[in-house]
């Protein structure tokens, strides 16, 4: 295997790559116009998310080339270059719920194939999945496909969201002998670094849908692939993702329960309205990093060394952000409707 000397290399030509699709876009006028229900006021190139996917596919294939992290690698590539596809088709021909979700699922199924479905961890109890697991796996890659799409509504927020979640399980699982597994976390992470610098606010460029497909569904391999593996459990890959998971799923309940369309654009996830109440998208940037990392970091270690617990550890991670997504949709977003 290759050393980690891999990790500067994907971060400069993923910044290089993604500098080149600023110029791109911007000649080919591929730019996001800012409508009523974005959080953006002037046009900016989309479909950054294609530098930072490539970049990691041939760096990952290269650092992996004698050997791999654990897993088919190959196909795991195969696989997320399909659903990146899936991403670019949408953001240049605005696919449909049908067509969107049924290749969705097409590609889910196909990684399901490569797993096993681990057994999950409950006090001094392990629930051995069956095929409840597996249908509870696909359901559960595809809403966090969608809900990374969701949460890719301000400058930089998906991208360090993700940096966060991979960074954080790189470093717990570092320990379990599995160093090829952490280094795989680690070249995606690098790439999302050299991105991220064009990306935060004011942002230069978007990921789209590109991107943000191809994170949901890579979070999602790569939780399922470490937990089947053994390196560490599913809760603790719960825990890293709360802030995304509970702020979507808050959202989307409270909308179907309002009868709204679920899956029409809007403004009314909790970062959204603290974005317009603080009138900046760094703010709302740095206080996601402070809950990760002072209060979801502690509780998803604890989860990785005491898995039994993990489902009271999740529980007590993703309260207070349910609680926190209902107050500021009831304050925020009355004010706002006033």
């Amino acid at each position: 295997m290759n050393s980690f000397l891999v990790l500067p290399v994907a971060f400069s030509l993923s910044f290089i790559g993604t500098w080149g699709i600023i110029k791109l876009a911007r000649h080919k006028h591929w730019l996001d116009q800012p409508n009523e229900r974005s959080s953006h006021v002037a046009p900016t190139p989309t479909g950054g998310g294609v530098a930072f996917v490539l970049v990691f596919s041939a760096v990952a294939f290269f650092a992996f080339s004698s050997s791999d992290p654990g897993f088919n690698l190959l196909a795991v590539i195969v696989l997320s270059a399909a659903i990146t596809l899936l991403g670019l088709l949408d953001d240049i021909y605005n696919l449909g719920i049908r067509s969107r979700i049924g290749s969705q699922c097409l590609v889910v199924a196909g990684a399901l194939a490569l797993f096993d479905i681990p057994g999950i961890p409950v006090g001094d109890l392990v629930f051995e999945p069956g095929l409840a697991g597996v249908v509870i796996a696909a359901l559960g890659t595809l809403w966090f496909i969608n809900l990374f799409n969701f949460m890719d509504g301000i400058d930089g927020l998906a991208a360090a969201e993700a940096i966060f979640i991979f960074l954080a399980a790189a470093f717990l699982i570092f320990e379990q002998d599995a160093t090829g597994f952490s280094l795989l976390l680690l070249i995606i992470t690098a790439c999302l670094c050299g991105f991220l610098l064009l990306n935060l606010p004011p942002a230069k460029i978007f990921m789209g849908d590109t991107g943000s497909n191809f994170l949901g569904f890579f979070i999602a391999v790569t939780a399922l692939a470490s937990t089947s593996l053994g390196y560490t459990n599913i809760w603790t890959w719960c825990i890293l993702s709360g802030v995304f998971i509970c702020d979507s799923t808050y959202t989307l309940v409270a909308r179907m329960l309002s009868g709204e369309t679920w899956y029409f654009a809007h403004r009314r996830h909790a970062y959204q309205l603290a974005t317009d109440y603080f009138s900046s998208h760094a703010k709302v940037l740095g206080l996601v990093w402070l809950i990760n990392c002072l209060w979801l970091l502690p509780l998803a270690w604890l989860a990785h060394q005491q898995s039994g617990l993990g489902l009271l550890l999740t529980l007590i991670a993703w309260f207070p952000l349910f609680l926190l997504a209902w107050f500021i949709a009831r304050t925020l977003l009355a004010k706002n409707t006033a």
